[in-house]
């Protein structure tokens, strides 16, 4: 706790022993000098007095610029030290916003993920046994409702490749249902939009959640509906993107060898 105070007295005692040192000097040479000088003038005294003087005030100039030196020194440290906070408090504050807007964007990404799923338990289709499909057991009534159409229309057809083939189906089924579908396409695309536009980094964890959710039903009903005219220039390229039909077992699509094709291999996880 003393050692303030000694490093306040260090620079008065440093004067004291310099001015100490200058008077002894002046004397010692006076007293050399006096024994040869005739005992000179009474001007000669006040010479003598002006030259202590001098050296006094000479003394005191060097001990003032060593003390600036030493405060300008001490003011550099304290500045570099303050500096060094201050970066410290920047990176410390970066985190704090790193943080705050992942937090952000999860809340609003798992409240649209949770409006999806919403959606999907609001679905209903009514059998004509009397018995009301709810939920995602309705995308396996949609995904019969589009085969059977595009066996029709292919048996209508016979000339028709494959791939238009399944985009008309495609189009008369969506006509049908959209109603039933359309608010489920929409909301997965700005799910994956949101995702996609944010600049929060690993996007394809969260993609991977949204993924994870879709049956098998919604994955072939997402992979027709994007390759038609609904998703084929938005949605499609983020399927891509982002590998949303890896889960997807090829055998399950229409006509897999011809339809397999409509995306690229990025679509299913393949590089």
């Amino acid at each position: 706790m003393s050692q303030p105070d000694t490093d306040n007295k260090e620079p008065y005692l440093g004067l004291i022993i310099l001015l100490i040192i200058v008077a002894a000097i002046w004397a010692i040479s006076g007293f050399i000098l006096y024994p040869h000088s005739g005992r000179g003038t009474f001007g000669d005294m006040f010479g003598a007095a002006n030259a202590l003087f001098s050296g006094l005030a000479f003394a005191s100039l060097i001990y003032t610029i060593f003390l600036q030196r030493r405060e300008l020194s001490l003011q550099r440290t304290e500045l570099s030290l303050t500096r060094a906070e201050l970066e410290g408090q920047k990176l410390q504050l970066s985190a704090q916003n790193d943080v705050l807007r992942i937090q952000n964007f999860e809340n609003t990404f798992f409240q649209l993920l949770k409006l999806h799923n919403d959606i999907i338990n609001s679905i209903d289709l009514a059998g004509s046994n009397g018995v009301t499909t709810r939920g995602r057991d309705c995308f396996n009534s949609f995904f019969r409702r589009l085969k059977n159409k595009y066996i029709a229309h292919a048996r209508e057809n016979q000339n028709i490749d494959l791939r238009e083939t399944a985009l008309a189906a495609y189009s008369k089924f969506y006509n049908e249902l959209q109603s039933e579908i359309g608010h489920y396409f929409i909301t997965l695309y700005n799910i994956i939009k949101f995702v996609h536009d944010s600049d929060i980094p690993n996007k394809k964890f969260y993609t991977n959640l949204v993924r994870a959710q879709l049956s098998t039903q919604e994955l072939l009903l997402l992979f027709y509906n994007c390759a038609s005219i609904n998703g084929s220039e938005k949605f499609k390229p983020l399927i891509e993107e982002y590998a949303l039909l890896k889960m997807l077992p090829p055998s399950h699509l229409l006509s897999p060898d011809e339809h397999i094709s409509m995306y690229s291999k990025n679509a299913f996880g393949y590089k």
